[in-house]
């Protein structure tokens, strides 16, 4: 309907998800026959509503969240018979995903399997919260989930100290690998639930597996500013553009001089990014002298990512 007042918005939009997920900003406009607005997608409402409704204008337009899932799954499935056709060299290999053992940083099973019981029921208990609202939880949330005979004040900071979560001058939670309380480049849009954000790459790519649900992940090459999208449906993941990498290192040393931990959030979450390719993910490095690591396959991010968070929630 031309005349309907949510149409220059909901365009506005669809174009602003289409660039995000690497593909180009057109899209065909037909007037008549639909709800208005409607987004269609493979011949598909984004919103799973019927396309074939009568023409009136739709109260509630499509939101961002939707239309960026429906496109990842788009992507997926033009993807999927490609990849089932194709043969490289890495399917030759014994295992093309294998990454190096160092590189199982943050939150790995040694750190958590340091925490007490009673901290890991509170663990569990923020990391669901994240899940459920998108936000970090504050005290009183978390409250029924502390153990009897126990405080929460205590739990949280063995939590912090072992670097499990991080909170911030005021006892308030701003990170709980792998998510973080205030927005960074990695925006997590969690099917059947809110939109959240990840500390870095590797963490935004385990929060499939960790919650058992699908996940589509937005973020940006830091060197470029391109978007870059992953859609992580049941262990599998699909990419926009193809060829994304992702870089995993450190800006600082595990350790200070004085023998003190450097938190995960302080020494690499802010250089483990996606980048659009192999070759900005290099120039980058080249311009950034003071990081070390290493770029790894899409397959490689994906398994670390899934090794480090995706048993985070088993009791």
């Amino acid at each position: 309907m031309p005349d309907c007042p949510n149409l220059s918005g909901t365009r506005d939009l669809l174009r602003k998800c289409l660039t995000e997920a690497g593909l180009p900003p057109t899209f065909t406009e037909v007037i008549g026959g639909y709800p208005s607005p409607s987004v269609l997608i493979d011949g598909v409402d984004v919103t799973g509503v019927d396309s074939a409704g009568p023409a009136a204008c739709v109260l509630t337009p499509p939101t961002a969240d939707q239309i960026r899932v429906a496109l990842l799954h788009a992507v997926e499935a033009s993807a999927l018979d490609r990849n089932l056709r194709q043969t490289t060299l890495e399917d030759s290999m014994s295992d093309p995903d294998e990454y190096p053992a160092e590189l199982a940083v943050g939150v790995t099973g040694t750190r958590v399997a340091e925490v007490s019981a009673p901290a890991r029921t509170v663990h569990r208990a923020i990391l669901r919260a994240f899940a459920d609202t998108g936000q970090a939880p504050d005290q009183a949330a978390l409250l029924a989930a502390v153990p009897a005979g126990h405080e929460l004040d205590v739990l949280l900071a063995e939590l912090h100290d072992r670097d499990v979560v991080r909170l911030d001058a005021a006892g308030r939670i701003r990170a709980a690998y792998p998510f973080s309380a205030a927005p960074t480049r990695h925006v997590l849009a969690i099917d059947g639930g809110p939109s959240a954000y990840s500390m870095c790459a590797v963490d935004a790519l385990g929060v499939s597996e960790m919650l058992g649900r699908d996940v589509a992940i937005t973020s940006a090459d830091p060197l470029t500013q391109e978007p870059i999208a992953v859609s992580v449906r049941a262990g599998a993941a699909v990419w926009a553009p193809e060829t994304a990498v992702v870089y995993v290192g450190a800006n600082q040393p595990a350790e200070s001089s004085s023998g003190d931990v450097i938190a995960a959030e302080d020494r690499c979450c802010t250089v483990m990014n996606f980048f659009t390719d192999p070759g900005t993910a290099q120039q980058w490095i080249a311009e950034n002298p003071a990081v070390s690591g290493v770029v790894l396959t899409q397959g490689q991010a994906l398994r670390l990512g899934v090794d480090i968070f995706g048993r985070l929630l088993e009791e």
